[in-house]
Formats: structure tokens, C-alpha cells, sequence
């Protein structure tokens, strides 16, 4: 919801319209614009909200902006039901401060919400599901919601009226989850890990990847000055567990912390379909150090596996027979020396074999040496200069956005395609449609990003872009494409068609053409 803060200081009265719940990097950053001091006591004050329920509930504008940016989080992760029957709670408990409404957000389960009372079946079925939580299926078919609703009505005299429904108190007895200075644990977005900070008997949580922000922050929960004053602990977490393994219990809070950080910021970019890569890859290569994972994860793309291939006669079978890169015919296999050309290829590239199969490398990345050295007996080419490959496409760019006969612009409902000429025009506009359109997880790789397979075309090319170029006279789109590799027919093939279907995704630029588009064919 967005809510108007200012600092609660009269001397500075600048105030913003501020979207919460809000990540901590921008909330920060809005705390340093308003002058909020970050401090567990009283730093904000609430001016005005665009959601009445909000306002409905509000005893005291002053509070602190942490607790309110986290019963957001709480308010956030409601479904429609679990919203109306806090506001309702709220209401009928005359909650004043933050931390009794956070206290209260995680006791809602206490409390029941009738708001249409036309079938008491139905009703009491609502009601024994609220208090119980879950019950089994046969269990609430079997209930007779009818009497059991006529039972609470008669058990609760002091129901409570509100704008959301009649509110009933159940069985349920609140407990204290928020002691008014550390946070419950609550993991507002989807994590990599949870990690667990405890300091003179009290606990933080705080979730990875997170800013330096997010950390202070806990210390300053804990009244701690440092991480080496405190112990750590995963708590949950979707690492492999031979990496947390590896993060010894003895490394210093400090290191453990921020070891885990830069892990859970390259396991973030990753999807489950390659960190299950990952961790067949670490079952090749055997890091055994943190340093070792990181250099591991910066140049995964760049490997090949090839599960179960034994010897060069099993490579150069499967690369013959199974890869698609030849047509194979079965009555030819007696003719063919699968041997000397698995070997022949063997000794062209970077590879080696291992008791799970066998691995090829296309990078360079020099902090792997030792490790592939070490491990496989690989030996890394010195780094040489990528190259660059350009493939042009061209563009289609139309627009509802023309000048009339008196010079006026005015929106057409069919769309007019640009010429050339008239094109050059636009050609800024353009650039920077492309520009916003980029994403930050796709500074490393680009649109590689979003290439599904762990084939050579992946390992060889380390990134390609958008962008547009003038080309005799005419505006053509070109895919930039980084390479480890020069690639072979079939993988050229291979990338074009990636690049064909994220070029017919268009642009849209948003400026004085009105509704445009380029249409890359």
C-alpha cells in the first residue's frame, strides 16, 4: 500500500508517498532522502495512507519505520480472509501500537469472522476450521456446523461488530511472538537461506541475499556492534549440502556470513534446473573451498558434462551416434573408428575425464586453474581475447502517432510503418527502449540468461545483446554475441533460433511516437 512518511522531527517537514512493504535498499535509502535515523525507537511519522482499512486501524501515527515496513510484509502475505479478519481483530482489540499489530498479525487464528450468516451449516464449518486450522476432510463433513455455529453465538455474548463482519473470539490463546526490539522470523519473499544471528541470548534472522543494510540493521536489533560478537546459524536454506559442509563451524561469523551472502546472490540468478547443475558439476570438479565454489559458479556455463562417457571410444560414439551434430546411419557403425576420432576431438579441447563421466571447459577463467589442475589434470589456455560475432536481423517499426495535415500530431488506430528515413529520427529512442528493457540479472550474460540447455552453444557463448546499427542506409537489429569458442554450423544454427524468438518479443517505446513497436524478424 502506499503511505505518506515524514520524519517525526518538526524541524524537516519534506514528506513522501512511499510503496510498502519495501525492500531495504530503497527504504534506506527514502530514511537517509527524509532524514529517519535508523534506530529502534520512534522515527517515523504516518501522514496519510491510500488504504482505509489501514487508516481505520491506526491509534498512533509515530512509530518506528522497521516495524512498519515489516507488518506490511505480514499484511502482504495475507489472503483475502486473513486481511479482513485482522483489520477486524484490530478493530475489536483497539491495538495501538506497531508492535501489538505485528503481535496481533500472527495471532489472527485466535479470532473467527462470520459476515454472512444466511446458512449456519455453512457458518459453523467456518468457524471450527478457523479455530482448529486443519482438520481432515471426513472430520468437517461429518460436523454439524449448524450446531456447533448456534454454540459459539451462544459461548461468545461479547462479539464484536465491524465493518468486515460479526468477530468472535475462539479457543485460541494469543501468545507473544514480537518483543517490541527483534523480529519474529519471516521470510516476506522467496530466499535462498535463513540465517539465524544470536547475541547475549537474543536472536535475529535475517535472509539471503541481503544488503549490508539488512545486517547493521540486526546488530543494531541485538546491540551489537560486531558479527564476531555473535553466532551463526543456517536455518533453513536451499544450498547443496556439500556447500554448507564446506563452510566450516570454526571460519569467524564475519566470513561465514558473508561467504553465504555471495553464494545465495549467485544461487539467486540460477533457477532450480541449474543449481541442480551446479551441483552435478561440483561432483566433477570437487571445490573444496569457498573461494573455489565462487570461481566455480562465475564460469559454470562454460562446461560440458557428458554423464557415464568413459573413454574416448564411448566419446566419439556418442558425439557420432547421439549428439545430433551427425546424421548417423547403423548400417555404417562397422566402418566408422569411434576411437580415434573420440580422441582426435579429446586432444583438440579442454577436457578430462572423471568417475562420473567426462567434462570439457571452453573459458578461461584463470581461478580455476589449480582446482581443474588439481582434480581433473586440466590445464587452462591462457586468457585469450573473446571474440565478437554480430547476426543483423531486420526491423519493423511502426507507430500510432502521425502528423495531420496542420502540423498537430494525433493518434491513428491502425499503425503505420516507418521508413528508413523517417526512422533515423528515432534512432535515440530506440537505443533507450532497448536499454530499459535490459534487466539487472542479465548484466553477466545477457539473454543467455534465458537459454534452456547445458549443451556447447552455452558454454561457448558468454553472452549476447540487443542493440540496432545503421547498415547502408538502413536500420537493422543486431545480436552482439560474446564467445569463448568459435562455434561450429550446427551451434550457429542452434543460437540463431534462440535469438529468432526473443527478437519477435519486440520493443515498445514509450515516448512522443505514441504506441510503437519494432518487430525483429
Amino acid at each position: 500500500m502506499d503511505i505518506t512518511i515524514k520524519s517525526p522531527s518538526s524541524i524537516n517537514e519534506k514528506m513522501k508517498i512511499v510503496r510498502f512493504p519495501s525492500d531495504e535498499e530503497r527504504l534506506y535509502g527514502i530514511c537517509n532522502e527524509l532524514g529517519i535515523k535508523m534506530t529502534t525507537g520512534t522515527n517515523c511519522y504516518i501522514v496519510d495512507t491510500d488504504n482505509k482499512d489501514f487508516l481505520g486501524i491506526l491509534q498512533d501515527n509515530t512509530c518506528n519505520i522497521d516495524e512498519l515496513n515489516y507488518l506490511m510484509k505480514r499484511i502482504d502475505g495475507f489472503v483475502e480472509r486473513e486481511r479482513k479478519q485482522f483489520y477486524a481483530s484490530a478493530l475489536a482489540e483497539k491495538s495501538k501500537t506497531m508492535a501489538e499489530l505485528i503481535n496481533l498479525s500472527f495471532n489472527t487464528h485466535c479470532y473467527s469472522l462470520v459476515s454472512d450468516f444466511s446458512n449456519l451449516n455453512r457458518v459453523g464449518k467456518d468457524l471450527y476450521l478457523s479455530e482448529k486450522q486443519a482438520v481432515a476432510t471426513r472430520e468437517l463433513d461429518e460436523l454439524d456446523g449448524e450446531s456447533f455455529a448456534m454454540e459459539v453465538i451462544k459461548n461468545n455474548p461479547n462479539s464484536t461488530i465491524t465493518p468486515y463482519g460479526v468477530l468472535y473470539k475462539n479457543n485460541n490463546e494469543p501468545y507473544q511472538v514480537y518483543d517490541g526490539r527483534h523480529f519474529p522470523p519471516y521470510q516476506w519473499q522467496e530466499k535462498i537461506a535463513t540465517v539465524q544471528i544470536t547475541a547475549k541470548g537474543e536472536n535475529e534472522f535475517i535472509y539471503l541475499p541481503c544488503s549490508d543494510i539488512e545486517i547493521n540493521k540486526a546488530l543494531m536489533r541485538l546491540e551489537t556492534a560486531s558479527l564476531y560478537d555473535c553466532e551463526v546459524a543456517v536455518d533453513s536454506h536451499n544450498f547443496p549440502e556439500r556447500i554448507l559442509n564446506i563452510i566450516s563451524d570454526d571460519v569467524t561469523p564475519l566470513i561465514k556470513i558473508y561467504a553465504l551472502n555471495n553464494l545465495a546472490n549467485h544461487f539467486e540468478q540460477m533457477g532450480n534446473k541449474d543449481i541442480k547443475y551446479f551441483e552435478k558439476l561440483m561432483g566433477y570438479v570437487n571445490p573444496q573451498t569457498i573461494d573455489e565454489i565462487l570461481a566455480l559458479t562465475e564460469s559454470m556455463y562454460e562446461f560440458e558434462i557428458y554423464d557415464g562417457i568413459k573413454d574416448a571410444e564411448s566419446y566419439g560414439r556418442y558425439i557420432i551416434c547421439e549428439s545430433g551434430h551427425f546424421e548417423y546411419d547403423d548400417n555404417l557403425e562397422e566402418y566408422i573408428d569411434f576411437k580415434r576420432y573420440g580422441g582426435e576431438k579429446i586432444a583438440n579441447e579442454v577436457g578430462a575425464f572423471s568417475t562420473n563421466g567426462y567434462l570439457v571447459y571452453h573459458g578461461h577463467n584463470q581461478e580455476l586453474s589449480n582446482l581443474l589442475s588439481k582434480n581433473l589434470g586440466m590445464v587452462i589456455p591462457k586468457q585469450k581475447e573473446q571474440q565478437v560475432l554480430k547476426l543483423y536481423m531486420p526491423l519493423k517499426i511502426t507507430t500510432y502517432d502521425v502528423e495531420n495535415e496542420y502540423g498537430y500530431h494525433e493518434t491513428v488506430d491502425e499503425p503505420l510503418e516507418l521508413s528508413n528515413y523517417e526512422v533515423t529520427n528515432y534512432i535515440d529512442e530506440i537505443m533507450e527502449a532497448i536499454e530499459k528493457d535490459n534487466l539487472p540479472e542479465e548484466n553477466q550474460r545477457g539473454l543467455m540468461r534465458y537459454y534452456d540447455d547445458h549443451d556447447s552453444v552455452n558454454a561457448k557463448v558468454s553472452k549476447y545483446v540487443f542493440f540496432v546499427e545503421m547498415i547502408d542506409g538502413e536500420l537493422l537489429g543486431v545480436a552482439v554475441l560474446t564467445l569463448n569458442d568459435n562455434l561450429t554450423p550446427q551451434e550457429l544454427e542452434k543460437i540463431k533460433d534462440d535469438i529468432t524468438g526473443q527478437a519477435s518479443d519486440g520493443y515498445v517505446l514509450k515516448n512522443n511516437m505514441g504506441p510503437s513497436g519494432i518487430e525483429m524478424l
